[in-house]
């Protein structure tokens, strides 16, 4: 393409267009400002492309979901191992002498469907590791019919364990453990290995608790969503079928206003010992059970306990717990009641007057509000320990 157009004059001579060398000079100018901008466009598009490779990651870490939280059917993507595969180290027992039925339901599947409710992922945790050889089917049998309270709290004939509802790992994580355990073979760490795997299971489900879960009636709401778990538990092969109609038609009939099982009922307190007659107790002296120094609870003479509930008895209960000399000492009572007994913890309470004629007048602690059955259950608790506690209407001021 020619720079620059030009002719001859009529002297011959080579005569150049004006114009067309500013066109020439105008282009040059531009080659000069875009150069650079060429150089410019390569460092961007650079730097588009590291910052999209950084978003396709972001979205690929984001897209890992917890597992537990995944829909029921997929596989959890950071499960290390499948929950269906069979585990090196172990002799799995054959189907039939298994104590659990057969679900509905594949290992990562039931394990998705009972995410956020650690008593049944304990019992599914403890059938896995019994399907794959891990814990003898006689111990798994105890343990299982030990704590089968937490998964048929009405018609187990014991409760379970008391703090199954803790969360736990994952049963991924606890069967990975425990096939790792099973392929370790590192001499002399046998005894090492089976100690660990008998205090893993053992936190699982103990075979001798030393405490029961007591059993709190559910509501309308509660007792419905009992019932969904009930079929849950079914489909994960944790319960039979007949042990869900069992227990949805115990649940039935609490909610019809039956009893609890006689299981959960609160023992009867023993016949307190009947107290020497005190004389010379005048109106100004302080009555038995009083607060000085030292909290020391002390059994109240007859006609000083606050009225016992009954049948007829409407509003909301309490549990008498001491007599005072004076109202003043309450609350420095109540923190120390609280203290020793951590299940007052939760309740408030109130110092009801009583004046007892000849005895003087007394003031009595009284700790609630609850309804009549918490009252005796807690008065069942707190008595074995040497506390006084009697059920009684709670005061109204």
């Amino acid at each position: 393409m020619p720079c620059t157009s030009a002719s001859h004059g009529e002297n011959g001579r080579l005569k150049t267009n004006p114009e067309a060398g500013m066109s020439l000079r105008r282009r040059m100018i531009l080659m000069a400002a875009v150069l650079p901008l060429a150089a410019g466009c390569a460092n961007v598009n650079t730097a588009v492309n590291d910052v999209t490779a950084r978003v396709d990651k972001f979205h690929a870490d984001r897209a890992l979901v917890r597992p537990g939280l995944e829909p029921v059917g997929e596989q959890s993507p950071v499960q290390q191992r499948p929950l269906d595969e069979p585990q090196q180290g172990f002799v799995p027992p054959p189907p039939e002498a298994l104590p659990f039925p057969q679900g509905r339901l594949n290992g990562a599947q039931a394990e998705t469907l009972l995410a956020g409710d650690p008593m049944a992922q304990r019992f599914l945790a403890l059938k896995r590791l019994t399907e794959m050889g891990a814990v003898p089917v006689d111990d798994a049998v105890v343990r299982k019919d030990t704590n089968i309270g937490a998964l048929l709290p009405l018609t187990a004939p014991q409760p379970p364990a008391a703090g199954l509802d803790r969360p736990i790992p994952t049963v991924g994580e606890v069967v990975n453990r425990f096939a790792d355990l099973g392929r370790s073979k590192v001499p002399g760490d046998d005894r090492a290995r089976a100690a660990e795997r008998g205090f893993m299971v053992d936190s699982l489900l103990p075979k001798q608790p030393v405490a029961r879960q007591q059993y709190s009636p559910p509501d309308l709401f509660s007792a419905r969503k009992l019932k969904e778990r009930l079929g849950w538990l079914e489909d994960t092969g944790l319960v039979t079928p007949e042990q869900r109609t069992r227990e949805t038609a115990a649940l039935d009939d609490l909610m019809a206003g039956g009893s609890l099982p006689e299981l959960y009922s609160p023992a009867k307190p023993p016949e307190p010992a009947k107290p020497k007659k005190k004389t010379g107790l005048g109106r100004g002296q302080r009555m038995p059970g009083g607060v000085s120094g030292r909290l020391e609870v002390i059994p109240s003479p007859p006609g000083v306990e606050a009225p016992k509930l009954s049948a007829a008895t409407k509003g909301p209960a309490g549990v008498h717990l001491l007599s005072m000399g004076t109202a003043t000492h309450g609350d420095k009572a109540w923190d120390a009641l609280k203290k020793e007994h951590p299940e007052l913890a939760e309740l408030g309470y109130k110092v009801a007057r009583a004046d007892l004629g000849d005895l003087g007048v007394t003031y009595r602690l009284v700790a609630g509000p609850v309804d009549s059955v918490q009252a005796e259950t807690l008065c069942a608790t707190l008595k074995p320990r040497g506390q006084t506690c009697t059920p009684t209407p709670f005061p109204a001021q």
